[in-house]
């Protein structure tokens, strides 16, 4: 439901709100900034447009427009994605035809573009002469994670609505994470979980064997080339993993030099004894060290044909 999004992006809450009351515009841009709440936020506004905000859980669970609005099978709503690259023209063409029927269940018909950035010169110009002459009850959404490559002909015509960037801090108090917070925050800022439900086994894992790898590392220092891969062999052969991986180690020293500087703990809250330990081993110039050699090492993931020997680097380059 809308509403419960109403603390954790008041400023876009407040601009769906102020529409939904006192009058839709034609067509809205959001820009979602990767924002992990944007999309169903979204959805939720849609919902309200061609339904209603319901009171609680129970009367929105009974509407059968809202179920069919997630199941995809709304007629008065359109989902347009990129066909490959691009948004092609016949797309909007199609778009355009089907709107152009009457509509059989609701005065407000409603099309979302995904990756609106993605409208090629064809298709802009196709939705430009939509957005021109707009029709009563016709709602355009369209989406981007960056505006800055949405042509300006388009960014002109809509409403533009921006979300903020994610900060893990809300992720904790939105969905009132009393425990495990330092699994619930990895999750999120580097899985992209939205909530702590879609946590799996592999997670799970991920965090355990990140903090084993460092103890590891930290305790035995360059001879945990042996044996220190062990507990990351499962990202060796996947360097989509294995930047997870780096992203992992980036803000464990971070963290690590903020126990330094006497400042707040950020995500590994609950290995504050382990942060501890490896602050008394570190001085402030040594770990600042490492976080910049992770970083220079995590840039050249993808260009590295041996991963391996990439790990054997990253271990001795942190030794000196």
């Amino acid at each position: 439901m809308l509403k419960d999004y109403k603390n954790i992006e008041p400023m876009v809450y407040e601009q769906m709100n102020k529409s939904l009351r006192i009058g839709l515009n034609h067509a809205y841009l959001f820009n979602m900034n990767d924002n992990i709440y944007a999309e169903k936020m979204i959805l939720s506004f849609v919902k309200n447009i061609v339904c209603k905000e319901h009171n609680n859980e129970e009367e929105y669970n009974d509407c059968s427009t809202c179920k069919r609005i997630d199941d995809g099978n709304y007629l008065e709503l359109k989902i347009i994605k990129p066909d490959g690259l691009w948004i092609k023209k016949d797309q909007l063409d199609e778009l355009q035809y089907e709107f152009s029927t009457k509509s059989l269940e609701s005065d407000k018909r409603v099309y979302i573009i995904y990756e609106s950035e993605k409208l090629n010169k064809n298709s802009a110009n196709s939705l430009l002469k939509f957005l021109e002459e707009p029709k009563e009850g016709i709602i355009a959404i369209l989406l981007t994670n960056n505006i800055n490559l949405v042509m300006d002909t388009i960014v002109s015509r809509c409403q533009t609505i921006t979300f903020n960037k994610n900060k893990v801090e809300d992720y904790i108090s939105f969905n009132k994470i009393e425990k495990e917070e330092t699994l619930n925050k990895i999750a999120f800022s580097i899985f992209k979980i939205d909530s702590p439900e879609k946590i799996n086994e592999e997670i799970i894992l991920f965090v355990e064997n990140g903090i084993k790898f460092i103890k590891n590392y930290e305790e035995i220092g360059s001879s945990s080339i042996i044996n220190g891969k062990n507990y990351i062999s499962d990202y060796l052969e996947d360097k989509y993993k294995l930047v997870n991986f780096f992203n992992f180690l980036i803000l464990f020293y971070r963290d690590v030099l903020c126990y330094k500087i006497e400042k707040k703990v950020i995500y590994f809250n609950d290995y504050i004894s382990i942060i501890k330990n490896i602050s008394e081993k570190n001085d402030i110039k040594k770990t600042a060290k490492k976080i910049d050699i992770i970083l220079k090492t995590e840039k050249v993931i993808k260009n590295n044909a041996n991963i391996s020997l990439l790990i054997d680097k990253l271990i001795l380059d942190m030794e000196e």
